[in-house]
């Protein structure tokens, strides 16, 4: 019999989250051992899994990317399970392992219990479930954390027109199986998740289980022409834009001429280094998902 941990971050949403948070004690009484873990600072989610590891089965991430990301970080390499009950903004990586934004349906599909081992990526020591980005998405996701107060859609449409005007291209050195390749670049992003913002389908065809990083490259354009560009994303139809490059890797180094904007599963990361290594670890996390 599972015993249950459901560890709800209320920054989720803006901190909107919390007509979300008692409907979600309701169904609490439909698991025979469950318990509620309300977070108060950063840290806390870590803190209370190292301790409590030995206590529950399945540690459930209730909030966005960067709740499951700060859940999943402890469970990596471990026997525990991870479920989400998605009460996020963007909730992207959900979108991928087909789990309902639906309070109700998510709630069920925690409850069929139906286990896959995903893939989970490292940058330097920072690890990321969905999607790392540097530079333009980096950018966008920066100015998306001071605006959660909105829809998500328009919260990331507005923080991507606002990235469209504030951007610069930089030089992007990457290593990949013994090449060394140089370009000029607005955006490099690696997905693991097929969509990043809410909506933006960075990558169609990622796959959390297939041991592979989905690389895209941007290469500079005139920035009139990226709101036209943009919208192809939400169409799933990256793959139409000429400046688009992408690539499947296991690792690569990177290294930039300046320092970028960076985030993580939508989270911002503050970084001085300009060198980063990434690999991906298969099979590394054990998630109730549909996928």
């Amino acid at each position: 019999m599972n015993r249950y941990a459901f560890i709800y971050n209320p920054a989720a949403k803006g901190g909107k989250s919390g007509i979300k948070l008692e409907r979600l004690r309701k169904h609490l009484s439909e698991f025979n051992d469950a318990h509620l873990f309300k977070s108060r600072k950063i840290g806390d989610i870590t803190e209370f899994i190292r301790q409590n590891k030995k206590d529950f089965d399945v540690f459930v991430a209730c909030g966005g990317d960067g709740t499951v990301r700060e859940v999943a970080a402890p469970l990596v390499n471990t026997d525990k399970q991870m479920g989400i009950i998605p009460m996020g903004t963007g909730n992207d990586l959900c979108k991928t392992l087909n789990i309902p934004i639906d309070l109700k349906k998510s709630v069920r599909l925690l409850k069929k219990g139906n286990v896959s081992q995903i893939d989970v990526g490292y940058c330097n020591e920072i690890i990321f479930l969905n999607s790392l980005g540097f530079g333009f998405d980096g950018l966008t996701n920066r100015y998306a954390c001071e605006l959660k107060h909105l829809h998500p859609l328009l919260t990331y449409a507005l923080s991507a027109f606002k990235a469209v005007i504030k951007h610069s291209p930089f030089e992007l050195t990457r290593k990949i199986d013994g090449r060394v390749i140089t370009d000029s670049t607005i955006m490099f992003s690696l997905a693991n998740g097929r969509v990043e913002g809410g909506s933006f389908w960075i990558a169609p065809q990622a796959s959390v289980t297939d041991g592979k990083l989905n690389t895209i490259l941007i290469k500079p354009v005139a920035k009139w022409l990226i709101p036209i560009l943009l919208p192809l994303f939400l169409i799933k139809k990256p793959g139409l834009i000429p400046q688009v490059q992408t690539e499947k890797v296991e690792e690569i180094a990177l290294k930039f001429s300046d320092r970028v904007s960076i985030h993580a599963d939508g989270e911002v990361i503050e970084y001085t280094s300009r060198e980063f290594f990434i690999y991906l670890s298969p099979n590394a996390l054990k998630v109730i998902s549909d996928c």
